[in-house]
């Protein structure tokens, strides 16, 4: 019995990358994310993603600047989605649209 556990706990994917927001934005990503096939789980509240998924997860919700997108600038520099100047500038309009209500 013992054997069978370990086999199943090997094959277990890690979910080691966290979703980052408030729990309204980390829901809405959890579920974009899974709506486009990824393996997402919870950990308590927080969603999460595998290791290797981490990249095309940000690629995704940069792409569709999904609710909470804002909270992963320094990952998307890191990993090459985008430049601080492009990041800057998606920022700006998003705020721009804040203030005019057109959110």
């Amino acid at each position: 019995m013992a054997c069978l556990f370990r086999q199943r706990k090997t094959r277990r994917v890690r979910h080691t990358f966290y979703l980052s927001g408030d729990l309204s934005q980390m829901s809405a990503q959890g579920r974009f994310l899974r709506g486009r096939g990824f393996s997402v789980e919870q950990n308590n509240v927080y969603p999460c993603v595998t290791p290797e998924d981490k990249q095309a997860a940000l690629q995704a919700i940069w792409d569709a600047r999904c609710d909470g997108w804002w909270h992963y600038q320094r990952e998307y520099v890191e990993l090459g989605i985008c430049t601080a100047e492009e990041f800057k500038e998606a920022l700006d309009i998003r705020c721009a649209r804040s203030r005019s209500g057109r959110e």
